[in-house]
């Protein structure tokens, strides 16, 4: 696979460098460290979802744009060699279902190790986007441009977060340095519009085609979308870490 070129939408790091110190929205949850690390774990899971939900439209104190849907520019994919051998380029990518019914699980703060990790469960989640792809998938040739849905149902995510601490006007403040997510869908359904410039018999049968091989198709897109995602995440991590002392977040006992 070539290199992936990504541009995420929130990745803003000029705002990061010059954010300013402000207070949490009184609607997120502080959790008491003090508790046991059950109780712990458990609070800050739903702290974690309710702050993700909250964002839904977006925090204008924190500059941080609507998440519900979530927007990234462009997402390419280079031909790789194997069964699927495609290039693929995604433009105008609208990603929805971030924050319905989210659950989050397994909130797990190390900080000796600057890692902070969770699991999470999405019912679906809709990548939508305009699409060009011309390749092949298990030697049969695929092209075409037009509009396209990738739909991942009862999506389970792995999420670890890397981070450095650092002091900032005599406050401890932590900087996400890489934002790793792993995809795990129960079931892939994809739909490309306008494939063989618009031959209808030739587009369906490859979209039933693709959908009878989702699986295999999907791990072609599996790393670029986590890559892509993984940037966006720790954009809008950093832009609440970079303004919030990390004992405001998360309160020593």
């Amino acid at each position: 696979m070539e290199k992936t070129t990504i541009f995420g939408t929130f990745v803003l790091a000029t705002t990061l460098a010059m954010a300013l110190a402000v207070d949490l929205p009184n609607n997120w949850r502080i959790c008491d460290r003090s508790l046991p690390e059950d109780q712990y774990s458990k609070c800050v899971s739903d702290a974690a979802r309710d702050v993700i939900v909250s964002l839904a439209g977006g925090l204008k104190s924190f500059k941080i744009l609507p998440i519900e849907p979530l927007a990234v520019d462009s997402v390419k994919i280079g031909e790789s060699q194997g069964s699927v051998t495609l290039r693929q380029e995604y433009r105008n990518i609208k990603l929805h279902g971030l924050t319905k019914n989210l659950e989050v699980m397994n909130y797990h703060i190390d900080l000796d190790k600057c890692l902070l990790s969770s699991d999470s469960f999405n019912p679906q989640v809709d990548f939508v986007a305009d699409y060009k792809v011309d390749g092949r998938v298990l030697l049969l040739p695929v092209r075409g441009s037009g509009k396209s849905n990738i739909t991942m149902y009862d999506l389970k995510s792995r999420n670890d977060i890397y981070c450095e601490k650092y002091e900032k006007n005599g406050e401890m403040y932590l900087k996400v340095k890489k934002f790793v997510v792993k995809f795990s869908p129960a079931r892939v359904n994809l739909r490309f519009e306008n494939l063989f410039d618009g031959d209808t018999v030739l587009g369906e049968q490859m979209n039933r085609f693709i959908n009878e091989n989702s699986d295999l198709l999907f791990k072609e897109l599996q790393a670029p979308y986590e890559e892509t995602f993984g940037l966006v995440f720790a954009s809008i991590s950093n832009n609440i870490f970079s303004r919030v002392p990390f004992n405001k977040i998360f309160p020593p006992p």
